[in-house]
């Protein structure tokens, strides 16, 4: 049985890096369950959610980030909203997708909205000629100005963040005359990082042990869940705008109820014709 996916974070000795896991081994099995997509197509998305994942680490207190991604060819419609406490849900649309493309054609447009706030935050990056992997770390760097890269495992269903911190006192005497960059970092950790994706580790234990083993130290750990906000009465308001060019009769068509199912979590939701002639 799969341990709860959990996203971890940690820093090295001289807090000028960190390094966040995600173990997700769980999240992809259910994610599974849910969707009807096969082969390439759940492949694809399986990569996907593990990209996007480890941008939970960004989030602070009460934000929630959408990525929403519109290819043109082959067209899909991908969507992975997630908050900083660690929920997310995502859904790729057609259902039928059964592709793995290398390179994307259209536009990612990512979402951050603060719990209370009505204006989200929104930036839209044009995609075309990247691949799954670059859109990401372009995300990183053109809408967060971060030094950092995202990795996927081909082995385990795991991925890997790796982040430069912002500098301090960087005009103060103490600051080092070489100071060390992603890319020496990235020299020191990668290959036992790979080494950690072969292995498939799904204890929360061993991991921290491995990394503890490279000197980082762990500073969070959080439960990773699939949770949908969907609801009936939702579902009635979803119906209810049908209403500014249709009829209740041309909805519901003789039948004294209709039903209609989530995207994101594939639930069913039976609505009764009388929600709609209530005076």
């Amino acid at each position: 049985m799969l341990n709860k996916s959990r996203l971890l974070s940690f820093i090295d000795q001289e807090k000028e890096f960190t390094l966040h896991f995600c173990e997700g081994q769980k999240l992809v099995h259910d994610l599974a369950m849910i969707h009807n997509l096969k082969g390439k197509g759940f492949a694809y998305f399986r990569d996907c959610v593990l990209s996007a994942i480890p941008l939970i680490t960004l989030l602070k207190f009460n934000e929630n980030l959408g990525l929403y991604i519109d290819n043109k060819t082959p067209y899909f419609l991908l969507k992975i909203e997630m908050s900083e406490a660690g929920e997310f849900r995502t859904l790729l649309l057609p259902e039928t997708f059964d592709e793995f493309p290398d390179k994307l054609s259209g536009d990612a447009r990512l979402t951050k909205l603060v719990v209370g706030q009505p204006t989200p935050y929104t930036s839209i990056i044009n995609i075309n000629g990247l691949n799954l992997h670059q859109v990401v770390n372009q995300i990183l760097q053109d809408s967060y100005q971060i030094n950092g890269e995202i990795y996927v495992s081909e082995d385990a269903d795991q991925s890997a963040f790796i982040m430069q911190l912002p500098r301090k006192n960087w005009d103060k005497e103490d600051t080092p005359t070489n100071p060390k960059t992603l890319e020496d970092f990235k020299k020191e950790v990668l290959k036992e990082l790979q080494v950690l994706f072969k292995k498939g580790i799904n204890d929360e234990e061993e991991i921290i042990k491995h990394f503890e083993g490279l000197g980082l130290t762990k500073l969070i750990g959080k439960d990773l869940d699939f949770k949908c906000n969907c609801s009936f009465e939702r579902m009635v308001s979803g119906v209810e705008s049908l209403l500014r060019g249709h009829t209740v009769e041309e909805i519901f068509q003789g039948d004294d109820s209709i039903e209609t199912r989530c995207d994101y979590c594939k639930t069913y939701y039976k609505i009764p014709k009388s929600e709609f002639l209530k005076s």
